[in-house]
């Protein structure tokens, strides 16, 4: 009942969608209390109005309406988290290209109904190709794709956002007010894979600028919140080689976690530190977070980079000896092992 009393329509501002059931002290700014429903409100009455609707008279005076398909929706999705993620392992290509779900034309993600289905497919299989994509635009196209799958849902503003921008004959690839597109970081916004395309002043100090093979990884594990979706464009095709390899992370961290339940465990506790140094811009960027992040009991992040991951060292407790310290790193590389 507590859930229902501080979700009535009441308590949250029609525009901001911000609670204002929250009571603070305007002087201090101390928080007086939040709603205080616990214990405080009993039901006196629960029925149906007719419409689709339960009304719950409590035992102040006020009344709520609930939709009965919200009130179905929240307690399924209390019994049960919807999921949408679905793994997926041993895809070719030619299963990329021929799936509905896994491919659209870079001219339909860019349409309000694109934009959504991308979002969706992103979402359930962390993957989409976006096909024909132009590549002669100096990167154009990459940020106004970028600007589709970010940002709010509505692209009506040119100032703000790069695909309204876009749309109205723009060549804008960053806005003074923009509120999506890419994310700026020291590479720049879209930046490319060979030095001498990078603006001055913007970091190449990356593996990514050789031309060597790159062990799996996700990228910009150094950062304390890396991004979640990135877009990658092939400019031209390499005569031979040149292939990237994808793996379904969060796929891989269940079946370990099925197969071996210690290393799982090793992996999604234990933090590991990660860097990115740049002498000759400046840089020096770190963070830390174990390899497999798992929030409520579900796997949400992967954070792996042999390259920039640095040496780790155990937890440090008063007492413990060598072969505390041997147990944890021979535990530790049997899971990197089995990972």
């Amino acid at each position: 009942m507590e859930y229902l009393r501080e979700s009535r329509e009441e308590n949250y501002h029609p525009v901001t969608r911000q609670r204002n059931d929250v009571i603070y002290d305007s002087n201090g700014r101390k928080l007086r209390h939040v709603s205080d429903t616990i214990g405080r409100y009993q039901v006196n009455s629960c029925s149906f109005d007719g419409k689709a609707n339960v009304v719950i008279d409590w035992s102040d005076g006020i009344s709520s309406r609930f939709s009965k398909d919200w009130i179905s929706k929240t307690f399924s999705s209390w019994k049960q988290p919807k999921i949408f993620y679905e793994p997926w392992c041993g895809l070719a290509e030619c299963d990329v290209r021929n799936s509905e779900n896994l491919k659209i034309d870079f001219e339909d993600a860019i349409t309000d109904e694109g934009m959504s289905r991308s979002i969706l497919s992103l979402y359930k299989y962390g993957i989409l190709l976006v096909t024909n994509t132009p590549t002669d635009d100096k990167g154009q196209g990459i940020a106004v794709l970028a600007s589709a799958l970010s940002g709010g849902k509505k692209k009506d503003f040119s100032d703000s956002s790069l695909l309204a921008n876009y749309r109205a004959g723009g060549k804008e690839m960053v806005l003074k007010n923009g509120t999506d597109g890419p994310l700026r970081t020291l590479f720049g916004k879209v930046w490319f894979t060979s030095s001498f395309s990078q603006e001055a002043g913007t970091s190449n100090a990356d593996s990514a600028y050789t031309a060597d093979s790159l062990p799996l990884h996700t990228d910009m594990t150094y950062v304390s919140s890396p991004p979640g979706l990135q877009i990658f464009t092939m400019i031209e095709p390499a005569e031979r080689g040149g292939d990237s390899i994808y793996v379904d992370g969060i796929n891989a961290a269940e079946v370990l976690r099925s197969e071996d339940p210690y290393s799982f465990h090793i992996l999604s506790t234990l933090d590991r530190k990660y860097q990115s140094i740049d002498v000759q811009t400046g840089w020096h960027l770190e963070a830390v977070g174990p390899i497999i992040e798992v929030r409520n009991g579900a796997v949400v992040r992967i954070r792996h980079n042999d390259l920039d991951r640095l040496p780790d060292l155990p937890p440090y407790n008063e007492g413990d000896d060598q072969k505390t310290y041997q147990d944890f790193y021979t535990d530790l590389a049997s899971a990197h092992k089995k990972w």
